[in-house]
């Protein structure tokens, strides 16, 4: 698993990026991957994978998103989906250990959801989306960064108490990257059993 930061490098999010091997024909970034950038969101019907999403006709976008597209090769839907449950896990962990030590934040599924200081009504810090290629499982993860002109209401890494957004960014990675090589290591000491 190999990780990259595109820092001070702005990436509208449309979309395209979910797709097979766009970490190693952009980046040079080649295998199992996660690659995160900033940049604003806004996504195109012809790149919805979210089907009811699709059919609500859903707008997603923000003016302000810390990215992170993960390819995973060798896995079907169920796995990536799992894969993409780890990630908002890491996420909603470390905001813990750095912003949130009372746990003003819910995760739901595929979703986290954040209280802001001094607010009652909690807002939507990401939006995340599983889905597979023909030699891949791939997942985007899109976390708000200010709240400004976003179409629901919605909470932000800046509001929230993250102070470096670059920093976040490249820490979410090393622990995910962490985990899915530990991944790998306890799958590979145990024996079958009969």
């Amino acid at each position: 698993m190999k990780g990259k930061y595109l820092k001070g490098k702005t990436i509208e999010y449309d979309g395209s990026q979910l797709s097979p091997l766009w970490a190693y024909t952009s980046f040079d970034v080649q295998g199992d991957s996660i690659v995160s950038f900033r940049g604003p969101c806004n996504i195109s019907d012809e790149f919805m994978v979210d089907m009811e999403d699709r059919r609500k006709n859903a707008e997603i976008s923000s003016p302000d998103m810390l990215h992170f597209i993960v390819e995973y090769f060798g896995v079907g839907i169920d796995e990536i989906v799992l894969v993409q449950r780890v990630l908002i896990c890491l996420v909603a962990d470390l905001l813990r250990d750095i912003v949130y030590e009372d746990a003003e934040l819910e995760r739901e599924f595929d979703n986290l959801y954040a209280f802001p200081p001094d607010e009652e009504e909690r807002g939507k810090l990401s939006v995340s989306v599983a889905t597979v290629s023909l030699v891949s499982g791939l997942i985007h993860l899109g976390l708000n960064i200010t709240t400004e002109g976003t179409p629901v209401r919605t909470a932000g890494l800046e509001e929230i108490g993250v102070e470096d957004v670059d920093k976040f960014a490249v820490e979410v990675a090393r622990r995910f990257i962490e985990e899915m090589k530990n991944l790998k290591m306890d799958a590979s000491k145990v024996r079958p059993v009969t």
